[in-house]
């Protein structure tokens, strides 16, 4: 059964190579996309902690409302 459009997390953050850089992708090629800006600060975080220099964000996605 397919699912509705409403029932897909938000993707309200995403990680980015830098600022304004290209989104981080997963080994199927699919940007990840999280629903809460703390679990994708705790991933940057796992990912700058061997990356020299440290050059992953969290950026807003697509389905964040901007003000």
């Amino acid at each position: 059964m397919p699912m509705s459009a409403s029932s897909l997390p938000l993707r309200l953050f995403m990680l980015r190579y830098g600022k304004r850089g290209d989104p981080v992708r997963d080994s199927n090629d699919k940007i990840i996309y999280f629903d809460n800006k703390e679990k994708a600060k705790r991933q940057r975080d796992e990912l700058n902690h061997t990356a020299s220099p440290k050059i992953f964000v969290v950026s807003n996605g697509p389905d964040h409302k901007r003000k």
